[in-house]
């Protein structure tokens, strides 16, 4: 049995792919007041990218703390709507596919930063979402025992 009833999955589900929607539209729409990206040839796909000290040294802290929250939602709502395995794999695969579409538009940067701030993101609403669901069943233990 499943620890969410059909509505709740069903409202978690609807509000998980407007979410979801939001983000696409927010990473990978042209930015008008970009005339061109900042990234490594290939971007997360180039191993320089990866081991460069630049990679993790420069950025804003701001970047990558609204990174992480943009994607907390994400790993929240997979973590409740999926059991196992599936539910960590698709923030990531989420994560992974949005580098990859910006790696041929100019005005967008695939980063190795992101990818792991979005990862991490993700993680932490996986993590919330375990938290739901273990106070969730543990609540119900207890009002079958009374």
């Amino acid at each position: 049995m499943f620890p969410l009833g059909r509505p709740a999955r069903t409202t978690i589900a609807a509000l998980g792919a407007l979410y979801t929607g939001a983000v696409l539209w927010v990473t990978l729409r042209p930015l008008p007041w970009a005339t061109e990206g900042n990234q490594e040839a290939y971007g997360i796909l180039n191993p320089q990218s990866w081991i460069g000290w630049s990679t993790w040294t420069e950025g804003s802290p701001l970047e990558i703390v609204a990174n992480i929250l943009m994607f907390l939602p994400i790993g929240l709502a997979s973590g409740l709507l999926f059991r196992g395995l599936l539910g960590v794999i698709l923030p990531v695969v989420l994560t992974l596919a949005i580098e990859l579409a910006q790696i041929p538009l100019a005005d967008r940067i695939s980063h190795p930063r992101d990818l792991v701030a979005n990862a991490i993101g993700a993680i932490l609403g996986l993590l919330i979402a375990t938290a739901v669901l273990r106070g969730r069943a543990r609540l119900t233990r207890m009002s079958e025992r009374a």
